[in-house]
């Protein structure tokens, strides 16, 4: 049987299972004993999968932002089981099962549970469900709507390696036996995008707070903390760069950066005067040291969240950028979805409702909230001239000092767009799509660049960076920089940087003299060089490479190795 454009159904229950299989002109319905399973084929590689006990789900949040092209149904046959009596009880063509086939994939749908395994045209088995019990619901009152906590059992194969789910801090690449959890914190991103060395892609399709849960070595429970339904697309590559080339047809694809936004970057906490962004650039020309960009962090501002700098110490910022401009030198500022609540945008926000109540941040799924972001702050810095937007705090962090920054925020809130149990990781997507989404409509005259700490699947699209966060600055860190940055980049995400030698260590700066932070900057600053966006920051009294004593020609050697090799990093940009 084949669909296409003709609508038709057809079913079949057999007397000896609890499962009935439906065929309809947009997929396959499967009600089981528990739930009822709805399969939509995407395309040849990618099937998308939703199940809910009551079948009423479409989805499990109502709302997918991160999407800008979702399902199109796509033809597909399914044979239906026979009644061979005498065929082997694991045989997909036996009566135990029927099979969806998109002419890449052979989806089998087991009818002993309504479980189901995904094997490629030649019988290959790619990932499956757990045959005994693949789906589980929990009923859980999340902000006051009853909602589920949803999980999916998968068995691996010992040779299957597992990566991709954005960013995290526990050094591991390969998940095989780790538990990871997606919640956006400072320092640990969540993208709920897994791949496989087995071929395929899971795409977990939710915000919610989530984990991949890998403890037993043999099963991986993939859980959402409040949903509708199990929502998932299973992509097919075989090749992993093919899984998140589709990833990114369904949530964007990455723009090209200015040829600039692939040099070297000068940052530390903090540049305390236009003076001293004026002179640190002019040490870099005047040493004929390569620079592309000087960056202004934190406490420009009187109030965080008004666009007024510190007259003192700013007299005439527009000025300043004109200077920098004139010697090639582009600037970036940091400021915050966070606001003072002395500050005259706060205020007003509270006032008109456009903040996230009982924070302290703007609604970033608002649109009115987003269009006062810009209009009323980021907006009025970028008539200035500033050439990039470091989006700081993107989480979002709470902003005080209970020790509740290393806890997901929004998990209890509730946004504009929703129950924020639903849609408790997507801040920083919508935070940074704001951004982009008024510079394009500003101007077509100047590339997006905006630096920020966090990152959902879509964000790639709004030519977004994202860098590891305030990581300490240490050896230990260091060494967990490169799991976290490869498994960001396998999840979809192209541009990634970290604090060069880390932020601070237990609260404090290291000092550039001390020969042991000398030898830390120095082997973190070569492998920074390597990195998508070369950039070094932290919290130090001095962080310029003329800082650094007896190492400063091995990173004066490197930042113009960097520049020898940008021909080919901007073409493969």
């Amino acid at each position: 049987m084949s669909c296409g454009a003709t609508a038709f159904a057809t079913s079949v229950v057999l007397a000896q299972t609890r499962v009935t299989i439906r065929q309809m002109p947009n997929g396959v319905v499967v009600k089981t004993a528990v739930d009822i399973l709805r399969l939509t084929v995407c395309g040849p590689t990618v099937v998308h999968v939703v199940a809910s006990p009551d079948g009423n789900a479409q989805d499990a949040t109502p709302s997918q932002p991160w999407m800008v092209k979702p399902c199109t149904p796509d033809k597909f046959t399914l044979t239906m089981p026979t009644e061979r009596a005498n065929a082997p009880q694991d045989s997909a063509s036996s009566n135990s099962a029927a099979v969806l086939d998109t002419g890449s994939l052979k989806v089998i749908i087991w009818l002993d549970s309504g479980s189901l395994q995904f094997n490629d045209e030649q019988g290959k088995r790619l990932l499956k469900e757990d045959r005994g019990s693949p789906r589980w619901y929990k009923p859980v009152t999340a902000n006051g709507e009853s909602l589920y906590r949803v999980t999916d059992h998968f068995p691996l194969p010992a040779s299957e390696a597992i990566y991709g789910l954005g960013q995290h801090q526990n050094g591991v690449f390969n998940y095989r036996g780790a538990v990871i959890e997606l919640a956006q914190v400072n320092t640990d991103v969540a993208i709920p995008l897994l791949v496989s060395t087995q071929g395929y892609g899971l795409f977990w399709n939710t915000a919610a707070e989530s984990s991949f849960d890998n403890r037993f070595p043999s099963l991986m429970r993939v859980s959402a903390e409040a949903a509708h339904a199990i929502d998932y697309y299973f992509i097919y590559g075989p090749e992993m760069d093919q899984i998140v080339h589709q990833y990114r047809t369904m949530t964007g694809h990455a723009p090209l950066f200015a040829k600039w936004s692939y040099g070297f970057f000068q940052s530390k906490d903090r540049y305390k005067s236009a003076t001293e962004l004026l002179n640190i650039a002019n040490e870099y020309r005047s040493r004929d040291v390569p620079l592309d960009v000087i960056v202004q962090d934190w406490y420009w501002w009187i109030h965080r969240g008004d666009p007024e700098f510190k007259a003192a110490e700013y007299p005439d910022i527009s000025d300043t950028l004109q200077t920098l401009h004139r010697e090639h030198v582009h600037a970036m500022l940091s400021v915050w979805p966070l606001f003072d609540p002395e500050s005259q945008n706060y205020k007003e926000m509270l006032a008109r409702g456009l903040t996230i109540r009982g924070t302290a941040d703007y609604d970033a799924t608002n649109p009115a909230a987003g269009d006062f972001y810009w209009n009323r702050l980021v907006g009025k810095e970028f008539a200035k001239g500033w050439d990039a937007f470091w989006l700081d705090a993107s989480e979002p962090e709470s902003g005080n000092s209970n020790g509740d920054d290393s806890d997901p925020l929004l998990a209890n809130k509730k946004f504009f767009l929703g129950n924020g149990a639903l849609y408790a990781n997507i801040y920083p997507l919508m935070h940074t799509g704001n951004v982009y989404r008024h510079w394009r409509e500003t101007t077509d005259q100047k590339r997006v660049f905006l630096l920020t700490r966090s990152a959902f699947s879509g964000e790639q699209r709004n030519a977004a960076a994202v860098w590891s966060g305030d990581v300490y600055s240490t050896f230990h860190a260091f060494a967990r920089q490169l799991p976290a940055g490869l498994n960001f980049a396998l999840s979809g995400m192209p541009y990634w940087t970290t604090d060069i030698a880390g932020y601070a260590a237990d609260g404090a700066g290291r000092s550039p003299d001390d020969p042991s932070y000398q030898e830390l900057y120095t082997r973190w600053f070569e492998f920074g060089t390597f990195c998508p966006i070369f950039r070094t920051h932290g919290h130090r009294v001095e962080n310029e490479l003329f800082s650094y004593g007896p190492v400063t020609p091995i990173l004066v050697n490197y930042d113009r190795f960097r520049y020898r090799l940008l021909p080919y990093i901007y073409s493969l940009a």
